[in-house]
């Protein structure tokens, strides 16, 4: 009976992907378990889900045994799902780090693309019974599973998380973590959890709703919900936030800590980005902390000698009067010696439309294209 079960667990999860819609996490809403849960930590039991440490993250499901564990009543409050008929739960804080934190882990579907606009998102909700609530809430990409040792090290930064990290205290509704991320090439998994050291992670005590029986848990428990990552050329938008000029693509570069946690230098400088609203030439604000870094590497190392290309999309080039491509480059390189880098070090180039980085069409593909890019070009 066992066997016939699990067979049938697979191919309802097969069958959920399919009508997924180009979602690259399956079983993202955790509604297709193998078995009854009656234990903390049975993550592994809604395949492909597992845990990134030996700490296992929380299932919740009707399929349970005991109210423990069930949907909407269970160990730390009463949650109805975001989607489906299951959720996760994650320990993202605990006080005097009493308890430890759990990460959820999954292999995607299919390994991402170099270069393309993927849009990554998930659903949380605090528990009511958690006497806590913090920031930090994060989704990190890897090639491959998450590096315990880089973990403990505090040298793994998640590329998604809200635009301004902010506590999330909400307990009677559930709230999207989304933004978009142009890939290496090469990701495989997609790990979640909270990965700053406790020293940096915001936390705010949290009063227990009244009417609501039981006793708080000493930490920041999450329900995770609704996990996708998807190909933004299959969707219209990626705007669970919206900034204040109304725009809610917020295309943004963000780097993997190798596995070794030691970076290639000239690698670092070549893989960072810079991306620029249509039809404009500056700097935009969320970019500063890539330009600090190459800054920070060119002071590091003076002798390197580097070019710097723009480009621009082919939408925008038929629009806009002048070479739009060559100033996104000018004020790239101006800001560079603002803070510090050697002027007579740094080369520019505009190429306008003429070397897309992706024929992609879609709003999200063409903002790859507006960027600059940098390459070096002597080490001497």
């Amino acid at each position: 009976m066992k066997r016939i079960f699990s067979f049938i667990t697979l191919m309802s999860i097969a069958a959920s992907t399919a009508f997924s819609q180009g979602n690259l996490v399956q079983n993202g809403s955790f509604e297709s378990v193998s078995k009854k849960i009656k234990e903390a930590g049975s993550i592994t039991y809604a395949y492909p889900w597992t845990s990134a440490t030996d700490n296992k993250p929380d299932l919740f499901n009707p399929r349970s045994k005991g109210e423990d564990w069930g949907v909407p009543m269970n160990l730390y409050g009463d949650a109805e799902p975001k989607d489906g008929n299951g959720y996760a739960g994650v320990n993202m804080y605990s006080y005097k780090d009493a308890e430890p934190r759990t990460y959820l882990q999954i292999k995607l579907s299919s390994t991402l693309e170099e270069e393309k606009v993927y849009c990554v998102k998930m659903s949380v909700m605090l528990g009511l019974l958690s006497k806590y609530a913090c920031n930090n809430l994060g989704m990190y990409l890897s090639d491959k599973p998450m590096d315990i040792e880089a973990l403990d090290a505090d040298a793994i930064t998640p590329q998604i998380i809200h635009s301004q990290n902010k506590v999330f205290s909400e307990q009677f509704d559930w709230e999207d973590i989304c933004h978009t991320f142009i890939a290496n090439g090469g990701e495989r998994y997609l790990t979640i959890g909270n990965f700053a050291p406790t020293s940096e992670t915001e936390e705010e005590k949290i009063r227990k709703p009244k009417g609501i029986i039981g006793t708080q848990s000493r930490n920041a428990y999450y329900y995770i919900d609704d996990v996708s990552v998807m190909n933004m050329a299959g969707v219209e938008s990626c705007d669970c936030e919206v900034d204040a000029s109304g725009s809610s693509l917020q295309v943004k570069y963000s780097k993997e800590v190798s596995s070794d946690m030691e970076l290639d230098v000239t690698e670092d400088i070549e893989m960072s980005r810079i991306y620029f609203d249509e039809g404009s030439a500056a700097i935009k604000e969320d970019a500063k902390i890539d330009m600090q870094k190459v800054a920070t590497l060119l002071n590091e190392h003076p002798k390197y000698k580097v070019k710097i290309t723009g480009h621009t999309d082919p939408i925008e080039e038929v629009k806009v009067t002048g070479d739009v491509s060559l100033q996104r480059a000018q004020n790239v390189k101006n800001e560079l010696v603002k803070l510090g880098a050697y002027e007579n070090k740094l080369l520019i180039v505009g190429v306008q439309d003429f070397d897309p980085a992706t024929e992609d069409a879609s709003v999200a593909g063409q903002a790859q294209n507006r960027r600059v890019v940098f390459e070096v070009i002597s080490k001497d």
